[in-house]
């Protein structure tokens, strides 16, 4: 299948990128760093978040004289080009997995057992090594879990014990759901949704690390398939398929009785939907056990910095387990730590799917090349219902060995 070039959201919705980045300044965007100054770069999210990053760098200059001009900018990766260079203009920088791929070699490279990443959750450290090097500090991430609306749950005779563990059960309940013009399951036709399924089979489109196409796998093929099960019994559908036009819109007008979606729905509930009631379970094992996907991002230290001792000092104190947990709770987000993670739970025990999930998350691919081939991947599923799953794999699996040998 020939594959078109065109550019590819890693998560839909533009949520999950937006939540797990943050964002402070007072500053112009083409304001340069003052002189002296160390330049941190993060991409503009929200006040919460800003405001959050405007405090912990102030401690850290407090406490360390050092002093740091918090950049946010609206193209992370326009600034990556132009700022890495022989004398760089960047010193700390916060990316994506995509970002981290291609511009890890210009990085600082972390050993296990620095401050920054030694508490760091393991499938997180395995999104942020390239070529065997952890290329880049885990600064929080996004995982995927199942929104139930409670009403339309009761409502079906359903109670807590009802919530499902396995696709069978996912299968009985959404088909009990079902019903007057609601859909018992939405979810929008993207990779970074459809995705957690294949893993829950024992696959994926590609290996945990991204080095390995496993798209065709007995387990890719089982995960696509269970989604074709429930599109095509009528008990799911296409969030915009929907007149909502979105999965996250038509679960907060009642359209769909439970959604697949990330932290950031929550935000969006209560700003917009404060009427629903719902709750937040993991999402269902399949016949290769639990699986999600991860949205993460990362601190990376700039290899040629002029101040690297400094911006090494100031990742280590953004990453303290007391910055991660205020940090991630202003950006919706999961802390990355493993510690910081326990304290979150404890703040946010409602939201605790999403941070069981980081435990068995999956990244979304990253490496040159893949995004046009999850587009293209993308562009298969509205008709998947009608369609063969194998041969959508099959696909992705010739493309995604091409651009992985």
């Amino acid at each position: 299948m020939m594959l078109t070039r065109r550019t590819f959201a890693l998560t839909s919705l533009g949520l999950a990128a937006a939540a797990t980045l943050a964002a402070c300044s007072s500053k112009s965007k083409d304001e340069a760093t003052e002189e002296g100054k160390m330049a941190l770069i993060v991409s503009d999210a929200g006040e919460a978040a800003a405001e959050a990053l405007s405090k912990a760098v102030e401690a850290f200059t407090k406490e360390t004289k050092v002093e740091v001009d918090v950049k946010p900018v609206s193209d992370v990766s326009q600034e990556l080009a132009r700022g890495i260079t022989a004398e760089p203009s960047i010193d700390v920088v916060v990316l994506n997995p995509a970002q981290l791929s291609s511009y890890a070699g210009a990085l600082h490279s972390w050993d296990k057992g620095a401050a920054a990443v030694k508490d760091a959750n393991p499938a997180l450290l395995t999104s942020a090594t390239r070529q065997e090097k952890i290329a880049a500090a885990p600064r929080d991430v996004s995982t995927l879990a199942l929104y139930i609306n409670t009403s339309l749950w009761s409502a079906a005779g359903l109670s807590d014990s009802d919530y499902p563990t396995t696709w069978e059960q996912l299968d009985q309940v959404a088909a009990k759901l079902t019903s007057g013009g609601v859909v018992g399951l939405t979810l929008d036709a993207s990779y970074a949704r459809v995705g957690a399924f294949l893993v829950q089979g024992g696959g994926g489109l590609t290996s945990a690390d991204g080095t390995k196409a496993t798209a065709s796998s007995e387990g890719s093929v089982a995960g696509l398939t269970q989604v074709k099960t429930l599109l095509s019994s009528g008990s799911a559908g296409w969030g915009a398929d929907l007149s909502a036009g979105s999965a996250a819109d038509a679960f907060g007008q009642g359209q769909a009785a439970m959604v697949i979606e990330t932290e950031a729905l929550v935000k969006t509930l209560a700003d917009t939907y404060s009427g629903v009631s719902y709750k937040v379970v993991e999402l269902p094992a399949g016949s290769g056990g639990k699986g999600t996907l991860q949205f993460p991002t990362f601190y990376g230290v700039v290899e040629a910095s002029k101040h690297k001792a400094d911006a090494i000092k100031l990742v280590e104190y953004l990453t303290a387990a007391e910055r991660q947990v205020a940090l991630a709770s202003a950006a919706g987000t999961v802390p990355a730590g493993k510690s910081a993670g326990e304290t979150w739970k404890g703040k946010h025990a409602d939201q605790a799917a999403f941070l069981a999930g980081v435990e068995y998350s999956q990244p979304v691919p990253s490496a040159s090349g893949t995004s046009d081939i999850i587009a293209n991947f993308d562009n298969e599923l509205p008709g998947l219902a009608g369609g063969d799953p194998a041969g959508i794999l099959g696909s992705a699996q010739v493309n995604l060995q091409a651009v992985l040998s």
